[in-house]
């Protein structure tokens, strides 16, 4: 696998500067693309690692990812490696998942600055609910986890409760506490998904508050 090149903070700090910003981002994109490329051979088909190089070296020169990092807080090699991992978890979770939780979860208009990290969270949330999913057919409840899903993003009226509960065969009261219980469950999966993308605890405590203001809605 190619190596990354020696870190050039100064110009990392240009590519963030809207003066420079173009010249300066081209010259890391250069020296980068090959580790790039890569890291995403490595995990992906020929065609696809030369689609994710490419749509990832766009958002990163589109939404400014690359001058987020931050000297004292570690290696730009690590911070870069953990762009990488996000991207990658965008472009394996099949868009049938996405779309079918975004009109639950996703902000419909975020933020610029906030675009990044709630595609990031829409993604990993995807991935959480067809484990959750899984989980749910496995034990004979993939009805239940149906009708818990559209109940997650807000709570139902009384009379929705009931009659969801009423097709499932359960109490009403019986249904409000599975609606809690697997929102919880979710949150963990989601936390679950976000530790395989960090290489240690600092990495993950600093992802997971990000992640928990985007899902919170927190501005």
């Amino acid at each position: 696998m190619a190596q990354f090149p020696s870190t050039q903070w100064s110009l990392i700090r240009r590519s963030g500067s809207p003066s420079s910003r173009r010249v300066a981002f081209a010259e890391l994109a250069l020296g980068y693309r090959d580790a790039i490329l890569a890291f995403f051979r490595a995990r992906l088909d020929a065609s696809t690692a030369e689609d994710a190089t490419q749509s990832f070296l766009a958002s990163s020169f589109e939404h400014d990812w690359w001058s987020r990092a931050n000297l004292e807080s570690g290696s730009f090699r690590g911070f870069l490696l953990l762009l990488l991992r996000r991207h990658l978890v965008h472009v394996r979770t099949a868009p049938i998942a996405e779309s079918r939780i975004e009109a639950e979860f996703a902000d419909p208009a975020p933020p610029v600055d906030r675009h990044f990290d709630a595609r990031f969270a829409l993604a990993l949330t995807a991935r959480a609910v067809e484990s959750l999913r899984a989980d749910y057919h496995a034990r004979g409840r993939e009805a239940l986890f149906d009708h818990l899903l559209t109940m997650l993003s807000a709570p139902p009226e009384h009379g929705e409760l009931k009659v969801a509960a009423t097709a499932l065969g359960i109490p009403a009261n019986t249904l409000t506490i599975e609606v809690q219980r697997m929102r919880k469950r979710l949150r963990e999966q989601v936390r679950k998904e976000l530790m395989q993308l960090c290489s240690d605890q600092a990495a993950l405590d600093r992802e997971w508050t990000i992640l928990q203001r985007v899902l919170d809605g927190v501005d």
